[in-house]
């Protein structure tokens, strides 16, 4: 009997471009696209830069882009990077179910090795497709349980999915790539301590996917193996992750190639924690129908599945007054409380300058959270606030579906005014504009170098 990697490493290895769905692959380009943009959106910043200035001090020959800035590095340095620079502003797409960030580690990964491999359009989407889809088939199994146990499933999923990326642009077969994902097991990480202070290390997990990922992939080359068993083993990642329980091992690999779970990913209206949206959606329906100032309130209740509540609503001191901006984008009260006073949640509501704003910071002391017990977390992350006013009345509204979700897309050109929209952080409107037609077109690239090239400015 196979092992569930021997099927998932099957699946990659025989997917082709044309048996690709129409659907698939026009869900494929507009992630590509809207995690291209999320990436521009992090130049400049203080963790890219460190992130970019140990991998150039650690050398190499210099053959793939870094995305918005002119260096080139070597692919597994740079998928590093650009998964780092993907993952930094929390901005990135999410599966609901399988609480896991898709594209951040998997685009770097299959980035790097295809500008290596000077692979055309066509690979790269074919590979997207099988790594994407393997990320979420391994989070699906675990449905928040890496959560609760303390793990980040973006860092420990997209390792596996990312090795699959970049052994399926090197031509690797059937057995190398299981050799891959078994390798890829033992590099799998990612801890949710960061929660406790802001720290930055969740900012470098997609990063270190890929980059292990592609790691994982070249040790299969060379002949170096990995267990069978890394999922459904003794040892295996349910086992040693989560601890004893009935998971569910079909949702890996049933129906593969013919179900694609790809297609319910959804994209980030805001750059914060997915759990926060629907409540920032809240936050401003109210703050339009009711015409009420943050003077005027109270107090501020957030019903909120209790699976949810160790992300972003404690511990309360941090989540009300934020350490730093990472803090902040984990935040409930706090991202309420900018919606409710300012009227917007972008990437400038996390600058350290608006993360001291006096007015926001008194509001997100006034943000309280009650458990709801009906909320159906994690099959959709739900809203529910109700705004107590000093003068006695009571403002309430909820958003059951999470906008950008599977169930409430962003419209195409939604997607695109958001990566002009970060796109315009690193890049002048023209080439922003080039990189959208180029991706339209990605299947008739024929070498993937020239569009990474689109990517990074073009003068100093």
């Amino acid at each position: 009997m196979r092992s569930a990697s021997e099927t998932l490493a099957g699946f990659a290895a025989d997917l082709t471009y044309d048996g690709l769905p129409t659907a698939v692959r026009a869900k494929v380009k507009l992630h590509f696209l809207d995690l291209c943009g999320v990436a521009l959106a992090a130049y400049g910043s203080d963790f890219a830069d460190a992130a970019l200035a140990v991998a150039r001090a650690v050398g190499g020959p210099a053959a793939c882009t870094v995305i918005g800035y002119r260096h080139r590095l070597p692919a597994v340095w740079a998928a590093l990077v650009n998964g780092t620079l993907a993952h930094g502003l929390d901005y990135d797409d999410t599966h609901t179910e399988s609480v896991v960030h898709v594209s951040a580690s998997v685009v770097p990964a299959a980035l790097a090795a295809c500008e290596e491999a000077a692979a055309d359009g066509r690979t790269l989407l074919t590979a997207l497709a099988a790594g994407m889809e393997a990320n979420i088939r391994i989070g699906l199994v675990a449905r928040g349980g890496f959560h609760d146990r303390g793990f980040h499933p973006t860092g420990v999923c997209g390792t596996f999915a990312s090795a699959l990326v970049a052994g399926k642009v090197a031509g690797l077969d059937r057995e190398q790539l299981t050799d891959a994902l078994g390798l890829a097991g033992s590099q799998a990480a990612g801890s949710l301590e960061f929660l406790t202070d802001g720290a930055w290390a969740k900012r470098i997990h997609a990063g270190w996917a890929a980059h292990g990922g592609l790691i994982a992939a070249r040790l299969a080359a060379a002949g170096f193996t990995g267990p069978r068993g890394t999922f459904d083993g003794r040892f295996g990642l349910y086992r040693s992750h989560l601890g004893g329980g009935d998971w569910d091992m079909a949702q890996l690999t049933s129906a593969l190639g013919q179900h694609w779970e790809l297609l319910n990913i959804g994209l980030k209206p805001y750059p914060c924690c997915h759990y926060n949206h629907a409540f920032i959606d809240c936050a401003a329906a109210l703050r339009q129908q009711g015409g009420v100032s943050a003077d005027e309130i109270e107090e501020v209740e957030c019903f909120i599945a209790a699976r949810e509540v160790p992300v972003v609503c404690e511990p309360a001191a941090s989540k009300r007054a934020p350490q730093n901006d990472y803090d902040a984008k984990f935040s409930l009260p706090y991202t309420v409380a900018s919606m409710l006073q300012r009227g917007h949640v972008s990437v400038d509501d996390f600058t350290e300058a608006a993360i001291r704003d006096p007015a926001v910071l008194a509001l997100a002391q006034r943000v309280v959270y009650r458990e709801d017990h009906g909320s159906d977390f994690p099959r959709r992350f739900p809203g529910w606030l109700r705004i107590r006013l000093r003068n006695g009345g009571v403002l309430e509204h909820r958003e059951p579906i999470n906008r950008g979700s599977a169930e409430r897309p962003l419209a195409e050109s939604e997607v695109r005014e958001k990566f002009r929209r970060n796109a315009a952080r690193a890049l002048p409107p023209a080439q922003a504009e080039r990189v959208i037609a180029l991706v339209a077109a990605l299947e008739d690239c024929r070498n993937v170098t020239e569009f990474a090239g689109a990517l990074q400015p073009s003068s100093p």
